[in-house]
């Protein structure tokens, strides 16, 4: 009783001793606690076909371990106008207690950074946890089709399929058609990015405008070593190592605006699996969850899982994501215009 009644008159006092002595140990007990038996739900941007599903499957075997209280994780899907339903629910009303998280499209920043339709989220509102891999996005067409370069897609009209019109397969060829002068036209309505490969294979389409490196060679390795696709151009902030030959947009710009603007549309590659936390969570719980994303980038079993499943990864912290982010956001109005422009096809 003399016990707990000393205890009592520090904390009334406010003895800072005291009180730092008990800090640390109750928060840490707190968040354990709260995450004990709980079921976390991991919401993604795209239908279960993808390469984003591939991914936050992976990150769900591993995670929970990293997280205290060891709790469990499961991927809850919702696909449509490529991620921005997701991210919109994210943003205004998943749960803001730690026990949801999200993968939206890495394009969500640039959608709303160019005002897309129904974007309805701020980013800089998000906890960002970090990024699993980054890589650059291809625009393809069918090697049949015998349209090997852009200016060769120029001399007549190649058929891409995409999902929306809000979605980088389609503004990437809506892009290409206003600085270069192709001849992209876009069939819209696809449910699923492997349902336009099967449409390439059918012959009902000739190309595809967004197609990540990492996950064509971890999807579809054939197509690659037996030259089935023609990569016309990447997006991206740098080349990838083993496509030299492939040109980066920017290097298609007429102009030092067209290249600001071109820079912009290709910076969001560096963070294609962008891991957050909704608004509002509290602050102990986002740390603890960085955490444990950075501690599963390193697990020597995720690891192996992920070779196994070959996904290809360079991890980014939730700080250095942040700060991409950040940079997007605060480009100058008139490129956003600009790329606006590019992208809606007006």
């Amino acid at each position: 009783m003399r016990v707990r009644a000393l205890a009592f008159l520090l904390i009334a006092a406010g003895t800072g001793p005291g009180i730092v002595a008990c800090a640390g140990p109750a928060r840490a007990e707190s968040i354990e606690s709260f995450y004990r038996g709980k079921v976390l739900t991991l919401i993604v941007g795209s239908d279960v076909s993808g390469e984003y599903t591939t991914s936050a499957r992976l990150l769900a075997r591993h995670m929970p371990a990293h997280i205290p209280g060891d709790p469990t994780m499961i991927i809850q899907n919702m696909p449509g106008a490529s991620s921005i339903n997701a991210t919109n629910y994210l943003y205004e009303i998943a749960a803001k207690d730690g026990t949801v998280l999200g993968l939206p499209s890495k394009d969500v920043v640039l959608y709303q950074a160019s005002r897309m339709p129904n974007t309805r989220y701020k980013v800089q509102g998000f906890n960002w946890l970090g990024s699993m891999s980054g890589s650059n996005n291809l625009v393809v067409v069918w090697a049949a089709t015998g349209v090997r370069t852009i200016e060769e897609a120029r001399k007549r009209e190649v058929i891409m399929g995409a999902l929306a019109r809000n979605g980088t397969l389609a503004t990437y060829p809506l892009i290409l058609n206003a600085i270069t002068g192709t001849r992209f036209k876009l069939v819209l309505g696809y449910v699923g990015s492997q349902v336009i490969d099967l449409a390439m294979q059918r012959g009902e389409v000739e190309g595809k405008g967004s197609y990540s490196w990492a996950n064509l060679k971890r999807t579809h390795p054939e197509w690659v070593s037996e030259h089935k696709l023609n990569l016309l151009v990447q997006f991206g902030l740098a080349k990838e190592p083993d496509l030299p030959d492939v040109p980066l947009v920017t290097e298609l710009a007429r102009n030092d605006k067209e290249r600001a603007v071109l820079t912009l549309i290709s910076s969001d590659t560096v963070m294609a699996r962008p891991f957050l936390l909704p608004p509002g969570v509290p602050g102990e719980r986002v740390a603890a969850m960085r955490a444990a994303f950075d501690a599963t980038m390193t697990d020597p079993d995720f690891l192996a899982d992920a070779n196994a499943a070959k996904v290809d990864l360079a991890p980014m912290p939730g700080d250095a994501l942040q700060a991409v982010i950040t940079r997007i956001i605060d480009t100058p109005p008139e490129i956003i215009d600009l790329a606006q422009q590019w992208m809606t096809g007006d």
